[in-house]
């Protein structure tokens, strides 16, 4: 059989439909991970039957903690009332034995018996007694011992022969041979003589062997160094042994709960430990019972309510689809997709007769529209005679029987608005296409993409005229009208000049041609060749490539279009671009949208120029056209910190003409006038364009030097001094005088921190010049200020 060679898969393609199901279950994957894709059923049904199993398990491991901790306290609580039980038979055993002791103690045959150590008469008295007490307490265990006065030996009880030299009185615990004991020991006196002691001991096994448990617990009693004494009830010796090896007073171990009470003699030595053990088998069957009714009470609430939202969410998935179909059919200008519904007309149910009523007019419609307390279109609602009658719709005999829960409020208003959506979107057309001045409707409903584009242009026209109202200056509107053009509309070679006011010559304010100049030089020389600026309309070369002489691109690969900014019945500015030849007809849609910009912006531009020229004539002085005190004080506010922080040397100049007053009163105000203004030529002529001259009074002229060295302004000073004085000054009349200047020197800020305070010692060397013969320069020394505060 020939063998055959698999063909290869080509590449970036899946080789087999296994790679294939793994691409999908990828996707299944993501589309799991990312809430925003999930299906409807998927977030309100698997979702919510997730979460219902989840909080299932979480309450359930909830309870089983709480039951669990339960019954861990009750176990706890159970051990610690047995404790206290254990303890208390000790303390009990302890205070039984210190009674026997000291009763024996009492006893005048024993104490005569012990006086003379006999042991036999001793014992003739105690071993009836023994066993009675024995038998009495039930305790196999009990014993008696004796110890003379002044006895030693091997044989008598430690405790005894303490007792005998401390003659106190002893109850404690304490191993013997490895056997924890309860003992008490007293010592007995005979006519007030001390003549010995008696102890009284019972195993520690006797007497927790009293102790009667329940069936579910358990003693033990532990050596100190380990191993068992004995065990007594429900307990695993082995698990004791490995619960005290842990060393904590409190373990579990399963359903065996365990406590360790540690008894210690005087000396805090341990005795023995004693191991109470219960068993809570009982208690965890309980648990689990109440758990597992807990769990199906839940599970079947879980599943009525899951199988109500699956009812619910299957409906709302039928409305849905049929929504989505509506709703893509009206996009696409088809409204005549509907919702399957009955439709119920006032005219058959309230035999209105009102003419008026549109529904009369054309039973086709209907009067329900919104699902409020209202439901008859607001344009009509006025016309509706049961309105009155009924005080509201929800009342109105239509309204209830049209009315149904949501989705069948929803199918009713969606297939109202289709008809009145129709209709809205053509006139919305309309309306936009009159305020845009475009042509291109031709009577057919436009779509919605149109009609959001047109919105859009709109509301980024709205913007933009928003935008331009904070302005400062026309720089700024050149500048955002720019970035409109070249970011907006993708116009990103244009250039835009201005027009003179008085229409000579252009400014280019933008040119974003990285080339050569879009326009030839001609029009930047002579406004009136620019055919924009001659006809107030627009340019372009999208028919007539020749239009205008001065177009400087290639009008092969290109389309040119100018457009002039009317300001006024003026043309002041204009706007040209250049775009791609394929983009025609893009462009040409664009041209109304253009044109409203320039609409907003021309206003603006022409209020700026206005502003300008009207500030520029309230900060100059009429008469001279020098700077004002207006000027003055808003110039120091910006100038000073800047000459501070530069460390510049300012000279302030304080000029005044001598006995102006007489040209007045000799010639007239009109030939004053005219020396006022020869005088300002002359000192203009003597400082430098940066510099400024402001008229501070009458006849006061105040020089700013900007930036001079030290020393300067002096010169400067005498500079001006000199050509007054050689100036001829020509009077209206044709005849001509002469006149002098004194000059006030000071620097700013070495004659004064403050600009104002160097601008009065100005004034005050002036002062000091007019008063020492006028016609000369005096610089400011401080000698000259003699006030205490400026």
């Amino acid at each position: 059989m020939e063998e055959t060679t698999p063909k290869p898969t080509p590449k970036g393609k899946p080789n087999s439909k296994k790679q294939f199901g793994a691409q999908h279950h990828l996707q299944d994957l993501i589309r799991l991970a990312d809430p925003n894709r999930w299906s409807l059923k998927g977030r309100f049904l698997y979702l919510t039957g997730a979460l219902l199993i989840l909080g299932n398990l979480i309450l359930i491991g909830y309870l089983h903690a709480i039951l669990d901790g339960n019954i861990d306290r009750s176990a706890q609580g159970r051990l610690a009332l047995v404790t206290k039980v254990v303890t208390g038979e000790v303390e009990r055993m302890q205070d039984t034995l210190h009674a026997q002791a000291m009763a024996v103690a009492e006893v005048p045959s024993v104490q005569e018996a012990l006086d003379k150590a006999d042991s036999i008469a001793l014992g003739t008295i105690m071993v009836p007694y023994i066993n009675k007490v024995r038998h009495g307490l039930r305790v196999s265990s009990l014993d008696f011992h004796f110890a003379p006065r002044g006895a030693e030996g091997e044989g008598l009880d430690p405790v005894a022969l303490r007792v005998n030299n401390d003659l106190g009185m002893v109850t404690e615990l304490r191993t013997e041979r490895q056997e924890p004991q309860v003992l008490a020991a007293v010592p007995l006196s005979r006519g007030g003589a001390h003549v010995g002691s008696v102890v009284v001991l019972v195993s520690l096994r006797d007497v927790l062997a009293r102790v009667a448990l329940p069936p579910e617990y358990g003693l033990a009693i532990l050596r100190p160094g380990g191993g068992v004494l004995s065990i007594t009830g429900n307990i695993d010796e082995n698990l004791v042994l490995e619960a005290a090896s842990q060393g904590t007073s409190v373990v579990r171990r399963d359903d065996q709960h365990y406590t360790f009470v540690p008894l210690l003699d005087m000396g805090g030595t341990p005795v023995a430990n004693v191991a109470l053990s219960f068993n809570a088998a009982l208690l965890g069957e309980s648990k689990w019972n109440k758990i597992n009714l807990f769990s199906w009470f839940f599970l079947g609430g879980a599943l009525v309510l899951w199988f109500v939202l699956y009812a619910n969410v299957a409906r709302i998935e039928r409305f849905f689809r049929r929504l989505k179909k509506i709703i893509i059919s009206s996009h696409s200008n088809y409204f005549g997709e509907r919702f399957e519904s009955d439709h119920v007309h006032c005219l058959d149910v309230l035999h209105c007769h009102n003419e008026e009523c549109p529904v009369y007019q054309n039973p086709t419609l209907v009067c329900y529209l919104e699902t409020g307390s209202e439901a008859i279109s607001p344009r009509w609602r006025d016309t509706c005679i049961f309105l009155n009658k009924y005080d509201s719709c929800k009342c109105c005999p239509v309204y209830i029987m049209r009315r149904g829960d949501e989705l069948t409020e929803m199918r009713n208003v969606v297939n109202t608005m289709m008809r009145l959506w129709s209709d809205f979107l053509s006139r919305v057309g309309h309306l936009l296409a009159y305020v845009l001045r475009s042509q291109e409707q031709s009577g057919q409903m436009p779509s919605l993409d149109e009609i959001s584009d047109r919105l859009e242009e709109m509301a980024r026209l709205s913007f933009f005229s928003h935008d331009l109202q904070g302005v400062l200056s026309k720089d700024e509107v050149y500048a955002q009208l720019g970035h409109v053009f070249s970011e907006k509309f993708g116009l990103h070679r244009l250039l835009l000049y201005e027009v003179h006011t008085d229409g000579s010559r252009v400014d280019v304010v933008l040119d974003r041609v990285p080339d050569e100049p879009l326009c030839r030089q001609p029009i930047i020389m002579n406004s009136e060749a620019c055919r924009a600026c001659r006809t107030a309309e627009d340019v372009s070369s999208f028919y007539n490539p020749v239009l205008c002489p001065h177009f400087n691109c290639d009008l092969e690969k290109d389309v040119r279009c100018c457009m002039p900014v009317v300001m006024g019945g003026k043309v002041g500015a204009v706007i040209s671009f250049v775009a791609p030849k394929h983009k025609r007809e893009e462009l040409r849609k664009q041209l109304p949208v253009l044109r409203k910009y320039l609409d907003e912006t021309a206003p603006v531009i022409s209020s700026l120029r206005l502003l300008r020229l009207s500030k520029e004539q309230a900060l100059r002085d009429p008469l001279t056209r020098c700077h004002n005190r207006r000027f003055l004080d808003e110039f120091i506010t910006k100038f000073e910190p800047l000459a501070e922080r530069e460390n510049r040397i300012t000279g302030l100049l304080m000029c005044d003409i001598d006995y102006f007053k007489q040209v007045n009163d000799e010639y007239g105000h009109e030939a004053g006038d005219a020396v006022l203004k020869q005088v300002v030529d002359v000192i203009q002529e003597s400082i430098r364009k940066t510099d400024l001259l402001i008229r501070y009074g009458g006849e006061e002229f105040l020089a700013l030097l900007q930036n001079v060295e030290p020393g300067t302004a002096e010169l400067v000073a005498e500079k001006i001094r000199d050509g007054v004085e050689q100036a001829k000054l020509n009077l209206p009349g044709g005849n001509s005088i002469k006149k002098t200047i004194s000059v006030g020197v000071a620097e700013f800020p070495k004659d004064g921190q403050g600009m104002y305070k160097a601008i009065k010692f100005a004034d005050v060397a002036l002062y000091e010049a007019k008063n020492t013969g006028r016609n000369k320069v005096i610089r400011f020394a401080p000698a000259m200020w003699t006030e205490q505060e400026y």
